[in-house]
């Protein structure tokens, strides 16, 4: 996807908490075209100021997502973390509504597994995921791209050493050993991030590794 393409991309961000203003902020910054929703009039006074296009509404309702045009969007975050009944009602509803893009936010894994099922094509939990970070990737999905607009660390993509294939990543203890964190499992052209402890390296993966420079 090159630059043209991106920022004649829709996204609308519906919830306004820290995540979701964060993803507003950080969109904002690219110039594209942002819906930013909630409930909120002190939440959506403070997204005016990144945005134009600002609405008060109850994102739960299909009606509602219908009458805001979701499914012209490009991109829909769902940041309503915090109302998990109205996570997954308006994800179903996006998702009836045709949007090619569905990035939720969630409060767990078993959170996340239930979203993933009913159509959400990619789930962010907080506590892994920032919402700066996440915005970014939104832009650019090139993950390497993201970590380097970081600086001030040493990006490596590397496959494993022979000697870890077949072990998982708690029993390596990388980060520990080799004063390296794995930020990214290549695996199979699929992202798999975060990467859990339990992960037995594979000898065709690509690791992406992060160290202090």
């Amino acid at each position: 996807m090159d630059s043209i393409e991106r920022v004649d991309l829709q996204y609308a961000v519906l919830g306004l908490g820290r995540f979701g203003m964060s993803i507003v902020r950080t969109l904002a910054e690219y110039d594209v075209t942002v819906l930013a929703c909630d409930t909120n009039e002190e939440r959506l006074n403070e997204a005016a100021e990144y945005t134009s296009h600002v609405v008060q509404a109850d994102v739960a309702d299909e009606d509602t997502l219908k009458d805001l045009g979701i499914g012209d969007f490009d991109v829909v975050v769902l940041a309503m973390g915090e109302n998990f009944e109205a996570s997954i009602m308006a994800t179903m509803a996006a998702k009836e509504l045709g949007v090619p893009k569905i990035v939720v936010k969630a409060l767990g894994q078993r959170q996340k597994k239930i979203l993933q099922r009913i159509g959400a094509d990619q789930v962010i939990l907080p506590e892994i995921e920032m919402g700066e970070k996440v915005a970014h990737s939104l832009i650019d999905p090139d993950m390497i791209d993201i970590l380097e607009k970081a600086g001030r660390q040493a990006i490596t993509e590397i496959h494993p050493h022979r000697d870890w294939i077949g072990h998982t990543v708690a029993a390596l203890d990388i980060r520990k050993n080799y004063d390296y964190t794995i930020m990214a499992v290549i695996r199979d052209q699929k992202i798999i991030i975060p990467v859990p402890a339990d992960l037995t390296m594979e000898q065709d993966d690509v690791l992406i590794m992060l160290s202090n420079e």
